[in-house]
């Protein structure tokens, strides 16, 4: 992958890097350090990447927001105030804040980071219907936390419901019930899943926080500048 490709595939899904590796540290500073450290080692590994496959980026981000955990002794996340994150992110982490790690990965993975099924399996390293499963369950919990005395029987408001909490929908479907949401076509779907619906919308439509974006191109220009040009610049600046 040449430069230019590899600046439009990386750019294209900070976004989706950002919000994963935030629900796993729940820190924006320690994110966007993170997501640095994936971009170089992505930059490093660039030959070896497909303008068309995220799940090895991924995987490189989900390695490194481990390893920074388990640098922190192993301590739980606590959600990190910033002034400049998505305040809908927030919300979103503390509806998660009592799953299992990887049940908030595989969420986060799927409504934030839009990834397949199959892409998640080779994220996390857990078997398609493991995944699928889990996706149904944790789809639940967290409408429960939106709704805690909502029953979750009846699907008829919608076909795709039905699917969507069996976790069968593809991500088509998936994107059909957003935009169904946004349109306020379907007023017949309970509050409680238009409130859901509404929650990834808006964090799918927000960007990285400014500060942070800018960290991250430096970053990349820092990465792209060759030994000579960082030296002739120093020259440069010293001749001043």
């Amino acid at each position: 992958m040449d430069k230019s490709h590899f600046n439009t595939f990386i750019f294209s899904n900070a976004n989706k890097i950002y919000y994963y590796v935030f629900c796993i540290l729940k820190n924006s500073d320690q994110t966007i350090q993170i997501v640095e450290q994936t971009f170089e080692e992505c930059w490093n590994k660039r030959k070896e990447l497909s303008h068309s496959d995220l799940t090895p980026v991924f995987r490189i981000a989900r390695d490194l927001a481990k390893n920074e955990m388990q640098g922190k002794a192993a301590r739980r996340a606590v959600l990190h105030q910033n002034a400049e994150v998505n305040p809908v992110l927030l919300h979103f982490c503390e509806l998660l804040k009592d799953l299992a790690p990887i049940q908030a990965e595989i969420l986060c993975l799927r409504s934030l980071s839009r990834m397949s099924v199959d892409e998640i399996s080779k994220i996390v390293g857990l078997g398609l219907n493991n995944v699928q499963s889990m996706l149904a369950e944790v789809r639940k919990l967290v409408r429960a936390q939106v709704d805690p005395k909502g029953i979750l029987k009846e699907f008829s408001y919608h076909e795709l419901l039905t699917k969507y909490y069996a976790g069968s929908t593809s991500i088509e479907e998936e994107e059909q019930l957003r935009l169904f949401v946004s349109r306020m076509d379907l007023s017949e779907i309970p509050e409680s899943d238009r409130e859901v619906f509404s929650m990834f919308l808006k964090i799918g439509n927000a960007e990285i926080p400014i500060t942070g974006s800018d960290i991250l191109r430096d970053k990349m220009k820092e990465l792209q500048t060759t030994k000579f040009q960082r030296v002739l610049a120093k020259i440069k600046k010293q001749s001043k």
